[in-house]
């Protein structure tokens, strides 16, 4: 019986293939591993290969499985990284190009490194003076409370919170110049090693 089964369904499939108007069918397996032939192979098996055979049986198109969710993300992961080192290497050619543009020699880094420290220490400077003379104020007002009356000792303790305002505002600008100051610093370092590496290549 199984073979009788085998041979008409061989038989059904031949029949179709050759009674095809267009002689040509198309056949594929879905995910059940379950075989589909003619139109609806198409709408059957939208997950995998579909396969064109002609009248004679021999295969004259292959369409391949569309590819699923993971491997579409894999493959954008994948361009994205491409992208991403393509823009680094891009960067870092940029980069040489303006530091060989820029400095002839080693002295025009160094000169360019003091201009920016000495106006960052110059703002530097001004930031620790004002703290210098906000703190001493506030200590100022701090020994004014004793003995004040309500009226003043209000007002002083509103002077108080007002520069303490100040003082944090000002030592958080000061803290921002320091690093400031260790960019600076480590930015012109990178620039002289990679001024000394392209100036040995060259």
């Amino acid at each position: 019986m199984k073979q009788l089964g085998i041979f008409i369904t061989t038989t059904l499939v031949l029949g179709v293939l050759l009674a095809s108007p267009a002689h040509a069918i198309k056949k594929c397996k879905d995910a059940d591993g379950k075989w589909h032939y003619g139109d609806v192979a198409v709408s059957a098996c939208k997950t995998s290969k579909v396969t064109t055979l002609n009248d004679r049986g021999f295969i004259t198109a292959e369409k391949s499985a569309p590819k699923t969710e993971e491997e579409l993300a894999a493959e954008k992961k994948a361009q994205m990284s491409i992208e991403a080192e393509e823009k680094r290497l891009e960067a870092e050619q940029n980069e040489r190009n303006r530091i060989l543009s820029v400095y002839e020699t080693e002295s025009d880094i160094d000169r360019q490194r003091d201009n920016q420290l000495n106006s960052v220490d110059s703002n530097i400077a001004v930031h620790k003076s004002y703290l210098k003379a906000m703190n001493a104020k506030v200590i100022r007002l701090q020994e004014q409370l004793d003995g004040a009356k309500k009226w003043k000792k209000d007002k002083l303790l509103a002077d108080i919170d007002e520069s303490k305002v100040r003082i944090e505002d000002s030592s958080a600008e000061l803290q921002k110049l320091i690093d400031q100051k260790t960019q600076i610093m480590e930015k012109f370092a990178t620039e002289k090693e990679t001024y000394r590496t392209l100036k040995a290549k060259s």
